[in-house]
């Protein structure tokens, strides 16, 4: 009897996984994806996965684009070290990818930077620079040719100046294999 039960549980749950791929209309697997944050976990302000080399200027806020849950990452100023980023092994080959992001800008612009990085030297680097004051949706599509060992960066960067400084949001940054 156990085993029916446990035999029809677990058909339940793979009916249920697979009616809540074919209702999102996701048109990225999971399986696809190699990053996707909203900086968030658990329903608290989380920077998981995600480097932050300066001082504390990296912050959290409720201000958050559509769909964008409870908190955004904001960032100051670039000259005092107001940069995050993260890293993820590249695909061996040559592959195409797009990196989804929302992000707002006040005052001086900061920037997206998403590249390859091989021996330590960043190359194939493509930027889109915020110059928007309202939450907009960016696509960056690119394509990289790596080997073992590379690896995929990508950089969230705060504004250039101190003064006037400017903040810069970004929230639901996706990064999907397109092959």
């Amino acid at each position: 009897m156990k085993t029916i039960i446990l035999a029809v549980a677990l058909l339940l749950a793979v009916f249920y996984s697979c009616t809540q791929f074919v209702e999102s209309g996701d048109p990225e697997p999971e399986s696809k994806t190699l990053i996707f944050t909203s900086f968030e976990s658990g329903g608290n302000a989380s920077l998981s996965n995600w480097i932050s080399p300066g001082p504390p200027v990296v912050k959290f806020a409720t201000d958050v684009p559509p769909n964008g849950g409870k908190y955004s990452i904001f960032l100051k100023a670039r000259e005092i070290g107001a940069y995050v980023y993260t890293t993820v092994p590249a695909l061996e080959g040559t592959h195409n990818y797009r990196l989804t992001f929302w992000s707002k800008s006040t005052e001086d612009p900061g920037s997206l930077q998403i590249y390859l990085k091989q021996d330590g030297n960043k190359v194939d680097k493509k930027r889109e620079v915020i110059r928007t004051a309202e939450w907009t949706s960016f696509t960056i599509e690119t394509e990289f040719t790596a080997s073992a060992g590379d690896s995929i960066e990508v950089m969230l960067v705060g504004s250039l100046y101190i003064i006037p400084q400017g903040f810069n949001y970004f929230d639901l940054i996706k990064l999907v294999n397109l092959d």
